[in-house]
């Protein structure tokens, strides 16, 4: 056993996962170990809305006043995490059924809720059997409103949210193969990313969460389009069904020594997805109605310019905007919890940064500018009369990757 082998299990040893042990290269399986250690400082010139302690950050608090007329999040704090430290093993098996068999498991220092940041939580954990045309995943990853190839590379671990739907979900996938064309089919549950009523919400619709998605690669071009599908009863004693439909494009363009990374969506019901948005209730009725939204957002990107063994340099910016479409009923009224981020109208975000890398190591440099329009909510939903918000976070990260 290698001394990285050695590192891992003596760290899931610590976290708290006592009598496990690591078996490398079992009956003809390999496993590979990778991660990262990151340490994250930043700066926020307005109390947010986000979790973990403030980390993972996703738009600012609204004005709210004591009786002196201060308003009460008009603060700055500052702060120093390592959560987002990651541990992952890559497994590749023998052929089964067929087919080429590879799995991961990964997790991380976050947690699960912010009362136990600093414990190991499962990212990933997943099988995938690939034969010549098709790939059936089977376990926790990425929901596929989330595209792995081609999304946001913010130095902030929030990796665009709310802009960009981000949530991984047990699932079932499969992927088709013809030409340069890719078909993703998916049924999901969900686990640590739930909306309104929380998991048992999607679970007593007894339809799991269902996604279509279509990619077409031309060279390093990569663009596709998808359609998403959810239905929850959230307390059938009290709230009729919600059917949530959701559609989604994106493009991930090299040209040059620039990439162009775009996203579009047109959600219902994404409150799971971490972003703004939900459901409202039916004043005085059991009628229940998704709040829509359209998000939007534009990164470009250098890349990490030079040679592996050479310093190396990146540098890229991120921009997005959301913006509440409301309900398709005409008297809804809000519903604790069944909603984020209800009174708002629109957000819109900038952020710079810089990076450089030398062999395994990586100091990082951001500045995020989030600004969010609270209002008063009308009888369909729709926010009026606004406030614009805005929040400045300095973020300084360094990596050590192995």
């Amino acid at each position: 056993m290698s001394i990285k082998h050695l590192i891992i299990t003596g760290l899931l040893a610590v976290s708290g996962t006592m009598g496990v042990t690591a078996t490398i290269n079992a009956q003809s399986a390999s496993v590979d170990f990778s991660g990262f250690i990151k340490t994250d400082a930043y700066m926020d010139t307005r109390e947010t809305v986000a979790a973990r302690d403030g980390h993972f950050m996703l738009f600012p608090m609204k004005k709210e006043y004591d009786s002196e007329g201060k308003d009460i999040n008009d603060q700055r704090s500052l702060n120093i995490m390592s959560i987002q430290t990651r541990l992952t093993a890559r497994i590749t098996g023998p052929d089964a059924f067929g087919a080429r068999t590879t799995g991961m498991v990964e997790g991380a220092f976050f947690g699960s809720t912010d009362a136990n940041i600093n414990t190991l939580r499962l990212r990933h954990a997943w099988v995938n059997l690939q034969w010549e045309n098709t790939g059936l995943l089977v376990g926790q990853y990425w929901h596929p409103l989330f595209v792995p190839q081609s999304f946001p590379g913010t130095v902030s671990f929030s990796s665009g949210t709310p802009f960009q739907a981000f949530s991984r979900n047990p699932q079932i996938r499969l992927t088709h193969q013809m030409s340069s064309f890719s078909v993703i089919l998916a049924a999901m549950s969900q686990r640590d990313f739930t909306g309104p009523g929380g998991t048992r919400s999607l679970q007593q619709s007894a339809i799991p969460n269902l996604h279509l998605q279509l990619q077409k690669k031309t060279g390093e071009v990569l663009k596709g389009a998808g359609a998403d599908f959810k239905r929850l009863e959230i307390d059938p004693q009290q709230y009729g069904p919600v059917n949530g439909f959701s559609g989604f494009a994106f493009l991930h363009l090299p040209v040059g020594s620039i990439t162009s990374k775009s996203y579009v969506i047109y959600a219902e019901n994404l409150q799971d997805q971490l972003m703004i948005g939900g459901v409202a209730g039916e004043n005085g009725g059991r009628g229940i109605y998704p709040i829509r939204i359209l998000s939007a957002w534009q990164e470009f990107t250098t890349g990490f310019l030079g040679q592996p063994e050479n310093i190396r340099y990146e540098f890229g910016v991120f921009t997005g905007f959301a913006k509440n479409l409301g309900t398709n009923h005409d008297d809804v009224v809000l519903i604790p919890g069944f909603a984020r981020g209800g009174d708002i109208d629109h957000l819109y975000r900038i952020s710079p940064r810089v990076q450089v890398q030398s062999g395994p190591a990586r100091f990082a440099f951001e500045v995020d500018i989030t600004t969010a329009a609270y209002g008063n909510v009308q009888n369909d939903g729709r926010v009026t009369d606004t406030t614009n918000v805005t929040n400045v976070r300095l973020l300084l990260a360094s990596y050590l990757f192995f």
